[in-house]
């Protein structure tokens, strides 16, 4: 059954419930029902409309059954009218009995209450909370994602050390002001909050232990504009500001306004708020929560301390100047951003708990969950972004995909700058895939085409916020004069190599019909193989022995070249919700899990490739017309291959160098 279709039947069962109380379709039931709901009520103070505010629910034992939902609140669901809310749990304590859990509400107008509903008591449901989902920005410092959502910076014995998911601000030696930093990537609008889970560890003889500055401060210069709180001293019983206001050339430096007073090791949150009012930049500063009225500044025309421009978010630890020993480090267990105004939204509950009508509740399909082990990379193929916004970036993320291929051409690169910028802050990779020219009669032709694209690609590297991961290029098949053809291929990958150096990941597709001799050739100029199991019109594997005796005598020869391979499977256009790709995915990565050469799967729907392939039989006049809306000049596409995701892999080269 078709995407589509099931959309259809969902909305008609909707619209044959109308007439009783409604709920939106609940997401991961495992099969079971939701047997409890609250309405929430959420009132804006604040005198603006509010748009995709986070809002905390705070759940003790006086408005929540504890009893009544999972251990770790993996059964809470939120909806507002006919949609399932965005939501993240902070805290879920059963024995304390208290939990918090922030929601993202699409719309809260100015001076009004909005009611959303809380749905609890599915022993059967799956945890669907997501982080970067519900935040404007979150990392949690796993994986690799300090090096693509941060920029770093170290002097003097400064370290960075991000094991275990933590990220450690390390200032380790005796020597004067040694610094090791983070600032993100990301640029931020005024109205925002930066809170850092963190604590502070001593390791030097000076008691004081190292000072931790975090905050806001310029994009280009971090000292042109600033709002940084600085805490100091044994167990940071010293906490002050640092403004710099460059527009209105205002600095100003209240120290010892409040303290933290936390004994080292212990985890706490810090919340740095920076507001607007009356058109002046205001701050406020929060710890665990609770904001501490001793460190609001308020700017005024004569004072205007706040700077209101875009700014980047910042954390730092740092030693004296004074040639202490005041060396260790901060640790920072996660860290994000949400929206702020100063008189923030209010919550009460308007309901106790009561049964939900089984009846009521419409189930949507399962989306499929993919979790692939450490290293092993899940990826989609995407021809055209138009379809493809935040949420549906968030959805793909959430289902366990964490690398996106997008069709890339010299006309589409800078219109797909957004695009990337929004899937790396769902930590999900981006490569650009660069196919065939349309309109080429001749290898030869291909050739100048691939390489003027590929230049195009490291030039907007260079020059943009968000630059692609890596880049994937199409063979020819090698079917037709072979000597020739694959010749072509390997000057190709030479002229890739040379022109994108060390910059970028190169990762090639290998159709299935290719020449197994010619395998190895490729593997000593490419970082990744990716091999495709599929062809256009072709009735192709789709089960796991079949997928796995397609590629058989490929791997092979990719494993005795010490390469890496990618297994490339199509899907139907509703992958999302078929249990059937979950499982498929999970059965090839646990067959190939003491394989070197395997690093991962991928899909492509296999609709969209075949659509693509298929336009290059037409006539010039037929590409003409058959250009895809998102990608123009993209008519035809010749060598469709895989699709490919994975991090740099150095191993071969770093053996050249």
């Amino acid at each position: 059954m078709s995407f589509s279709r099931q959309i259809c039947i969902i909305l008609l069962l909707v619209i044959s419930l109308a007439l009783v109380q409604t709920c939106s379709a609940l997401t991961y039931s495992g099969g079971g029902e939701w047997n409890y709901s609250e309405e929430i009520v959420i009132k804006e103070n604040s005198g603006s409309s509010l748009t995709n505010y986070q809002i905390p629910i705070v759940l003790n034992s006086s408005n929540f059954d504890f009893s009544l939902a999972l251990s770790e609140g993996q059964d809470i669901r939120f909806t507002s009218g006919d949609s399932q809310l965005k939501h993240w749990v902070e805290e879920w304590n059963v024995k304390k009995e208290t939990a918090t859990i922030w929601v993202k509400v699409p719309y809260i107008p100015a001076g009004s209450s909005i009611t959303i509903t809380m749905y609890y008591g599915n022993p059967e449901a799956s945890d669907v909370a997501s982080s970067s989902g519900t935040f404007e920005f979150f990392d949690t410092f796993s994986g690799s994602s300090v090096f693509s959502n941060w920029d770093s910076y170290t002097t003097g014995g400064g370290e960075l050390d991000t094991d275990g998911g933590v990220c450690k601000l390390i200032v380790p030696k005796f020597h004067p002001e040694d610094v090791s930093s983070i600032k993100s990537e990301d640029e931020f609008s005024i109205n925002s909050m930066f809170v850092v889970k963190r604590s502070k560890t001593t390791t030097g003889g000076d008691s004081r232990g190292p000072v931790i500055t975090q905050g806001f401060v310029d994009p280009q210069k971090e000292t042109k504009n600033q709002i940084l709180a600085v805490s100091e001293l044994a167990n940071e019983t010293e906490v002050s500001w640092t403004l710099k206001n460059d527009k209105a050339d205002v600095r100003y430096y209240p120290s010892d306004l409040t303290d933290i007073d936390e004994i080292e090791g212990d985890w706490y949150t810090i919340g740095v708020a920076w507001y607007l009012d009356d058109e002046l930049g205001n701050v406020a500063w929060y710890k665990d929560g609770i904001r501490d009225s001793k460190m609001d500044i308020i700017s005024t025309e004569e004072n205007n301390y706040v700077p209101i421009t875009d700014m980047k978010v910042y954390i730092s630890a740092n030693s004296y100047s004074d040639v202490s020993d005041n060396t260790g480090y901060a640790s920072i267990d996660y860290a994000y951003v949400r929206n702020f105004v100063s008189e923030e939204p209010t919550v009460s509950f308007k309901t106790s708990s009561q049964t939900v009508d089984e009846e009521t509740v419409v189930e949507a399909p399962a989306r499929i969950n993919i979790t692939p082990s450490s290293g092993i990379i899940t990826a989609i193929r995407i021809f055209n972004t138009t379809d493809y916004d935040e949420d549906a970036i968030v959805e793909l993320k959430e289902s366990g995909l964490n690398t996106i291929m997008v069709l890339t051409n010299e006309d589409n690169i800078w219109n797909l700058e957004r695009f990337v910028k929004t899937a790396h802050d769902n930590d999900v990779q981006v490569y650009a895939m660069i196919f065939n020219d349309p309109n080429s009669d001749t290898n030869e032709d291909n050739s100048v085409y691939v390489q003027n694209v590929l230049e195009e690609v490291i030039d907007y590297n260079s020059k943009s916020l968000s630059a692609f991961d890596g880049v994937d290029i199409a063979l020819d098949p090698c079917t037709d004069d072979l000597d020739n053809a694959c010749s072509l291929n390997l000057l190709l990958l030479e002229s890739v190599r040379e022109i994108a150096g060390n910059e970028l990941a190169i990762a090639v597709d290998i159709p299935a019909s290719y020449t197994l001799s010619d395998i190895s050739g490729v593997s000593e100029t490419a970082d990744l193989i990716i091999l495709q199991t599929y062809e256009p019109g072709e009735s192709n594997p789709d089960t796991k022995s079949d997928i796995i005796d397609s590629v058989a005598s490929r791997m092979g020869e990719i494993r005795s070249s010490e390469g890496k391979a990618l297994i490339g499977i199509s899907v139907n256009e509703d992958f999302l919700t078929d249990a059937d790709v979950q499982s498929l995915l999970s059965e090839l990565e646990e067959y190939y899990a003491d394989d070197s050469a395997f690093v991962g799967t991928s899909i492509a729907v296999y609709e969209d490739y075949e659509a693509y392939a298929s336009v290059q039989d037409t006539t010039e006049e037929e590409k003409e017309s058959s250009s895809t809306p998102g990608f123009t000049g993209i008519s035809a596409i010749a060598g469709i291959a895989g699709v490919v995701a994975i991090s740099l892999i150095q191993k071969r080269r770093s053996k050249e160098e």
